[in-house]
């Protein structure tokens, strides 16, 4: 690739806005999503790889075929008004990709 671009949600406030019960709490708040992207960028820093952070609103709610945004459910994606059915990270990983090329996202 000519110009290598690895792209991540902004996390910010991740944990304050997840409540799912007290068992998924504890192991959700244990994991260091923030220490695991500081070492995605410094590694790509080594091997001068720009790292650009995106809005992570509805990326997993929003269908990457027509726009539309509904609640996701399971490891599917199912867009009622288009009828497409897609991998849900699939689908979330291209609505990222799509924010970065629409300029909405920040570099380091």
């Amino acid at each position: 690739f000519p110009s290598p671009v690895i792209v991540m949600e902004k996390l910010k406030g991740i944990r304050k806005n997840f409540e799912k019960g007290k068992g998924l709490n504890k192991r959700f708040h244990s994991l260091p999503f923030r220490k695991l992207q500081k070492m995605i960028e410094y590694k790509a820093k080594l091997q001068g790889v720009k790292v650009v952070y995106v809005n992570p609103k509805n990326t997993s709610k929003t269908c990457h075929r027509c726009g539309y945004v509904t609640r996701t459910d399971g490891r599917e994606y199912r867009c009622p008004k288009c009828s497409m059915v897609y991998n849900r990270d699939l689908n979330s990983s291209i609505n990222i990709a799509r924010a970065l090329t629409r300029g909405t996202g920040r570099g380091s």
